[in-house]
């Protein structure tokens, strides 16, 4: 004999819905993190292969080094001026007072989330700020870098 319909009849497609809608903002968010985390390596390698570049060239302009730094990663793409910045710094290295120099590259880049509720409570943007240091084999910096600060 079957039991009558009652008030609990479509409680379990009701509470589906609401866990369904649930887990897929958390896996949006997982994704989200995902690419965070991936364009995060991307950009540091990228910071890197401008430090060992602007280490190893005599002559190189800080212009010649950000356009090393912008070309070294496909993903994510470094090119657009308006979600990455590089800023290429150079200066005598403050621990050796003999011939040698320093040099930094700071990079910052916006990664833009794709999950729309965890987006907006977070700003909808993740700023990634990469640097990297290197010893230059050469005591002279390029005129159009910035000076490193002195510590």
């Amino acid at each position: 004999m079957s039991e009558p319909l009652g008030p609990d009849r479509g409680a379990a497609a009701v509470e589906m819905a609401f866990v369904t809608m649930f887990l897929l903002i958390l896996l949006l968010g997982i994704v989200d993190v995902g690419r965070a985390i991936v364009a995060n390596i991307s950009v540091r390698d990228a910071a890197q292969d401008g430090a060992s570049y602007f280490s190893h060239m005599r002559d190189a302009t800080a212009a010649e080094v950000e356009a090393r730094v912008r070309a070294s990663v496909s993903s994510p793409d470094l090119s657009d001026v308006a979600t990455t910045t590089v800023t290429v710094s150079c200066g005598l290295d403050p621990r050796d007072l003999q011939s040698g120099s320093r040099v930094r590259i700071d990079l910052s880049h916006d990664v833009d989330m794709i999950t729309p509720i965890v987006g907006d409570l977070l700003g909808g943007t993740i700023t990634l700020s990469p640097t990297a240091e290197a010893d230059r084999f050469f005591d002279t910096c390029p005129p159009d870098a910035t000076a490193l600060p002195t510590p």
